[in-house]
């Protein structure tokens, strides 16, 4: 439907006087009876009855009068629509994360601070791994993932650290050294270290096992795990230990102890990662209010 054509149609039925209709919608009269004349050859109909006098409408105009100005009203509404998506103020943004990446406070903080700001784009959560979330950003069908660092170097891919924590041991509750007031890495070399099924050198599980190459240590046995809740949850009934993001302490079961590493702190970092060739409008957004939450050095 030709939008114009048929709000020169409604400015008409509503004044009955080519002049004012003409004048409500910026056109010269000729333009105005143009637009008329084309509608009733498409549609195959007499729209006005008019003369040197008077104009009226006719039956077949009355009855699709009402049709007409449902049909410019939609049509104003999906321009209004293309226009806030065009300018970022509507749409979607698909937002990958790993485990519970997303309750970082940063994080949350953010999420809230752009639902606040543009509250006609919608947040559409998946949970992914690494891998997943790097391919699925290459192939446009993620839009921004969060993801845990050591992070490679990603053909196509911008990333950018939002947040540094230190890494804590996790012990179950009746583990012998529990009640000692420090406990190091030197101390744990021979338990069975539970970790979160990572590529090789990246992730939450890269970090802790570069902490580990750092000491010269290699594990003597490693448990594999779909993610960090599950590693908490073996090393509650015994089967190893496990290394979580300082951040995540606080939210533990009751039957694990946590310590705080007295070395120099071994970090686990969080990254934003993107395709910036694409140059998404939402994506950019939510980089910015992430950016403008980081603390000031």
């Amino acid at each position: 439907m030709d939008y114009r054509k048929l709000n020169s149609f409604l400015a008409l039925a509503k004044h009955l006087h080519f002049a004012k209709a003409a004048a409500e919608v910026c056109l010269t009269q000729p333009a105005l009876s143009q637009h008329i004349q084309a509608l009733e050859k498409s549609w195959g109909i007499t729209l006005f009855d008019r003369d040197k006098r008077t104009v009226s409408l006719t039956a077949e105009g009355r009855l699709l009068l009402d049709e007409a100005e449902r049909t410019v009203k939609r049509l104003e509404n999906m321009q209004t629509v293309i226009r806030e998506v065009t300018q970022g103020c509507r749409g979607f943004l698909r937002l990958g994360y790993v485990g519970t990446s997303v309750l970082e406070p940063l994080l949350v903080s953010a999420i809230r601070n752009f639902n606040k700001c543009f509250p006609l784009i919608r947040i559409d959560p998946q949970e992914y791994n690494v891998e997943q979330q790097f391919r699925l950003i290459r192939e446009g069908e993620l839009d921004l993932g969060i993801v845990r660092g050591p992070v490679p170097q990603q053909r196509l891919i911008t990333c950018r650290k939002i947040h540094e924590t230190p890494l804590s041991l996790v012990l179950p509750d009746e583990h012998p050294l529990r009640l000692r007031g420090d406990v190091g890495l030197q101390d744990v070399v021979e338990e069975t270290l539970i970790i979160q099924d990572d590529p090789v050198g990246i992730g939450l599980a890269g970090a802790v096992l570069a902490m580990y190459a750092s000491k010269g240590i290699v594990p003597t046995k490693i448990i594999k795990t779909r993610d960090v809740s599950t590693a908490i949850d073996l090393t509650a009934v015994g089967m190893g230990i496990t290394f979580i993001p300082f951040s995540k302490s606080a939210a533990l079961r009751d039957d694990v102890t946590v310590f705080n590493l007295p070395e120099p702190p071994f970090t686990t970092s969080l990254y934003l990662c993107w395709n910036a060739s694409v140059g998404n409008i939402n994506v950019k957004s939510f980089v910015d209010i992430c950016t403008q939450s980081l603390p000031k050095e």
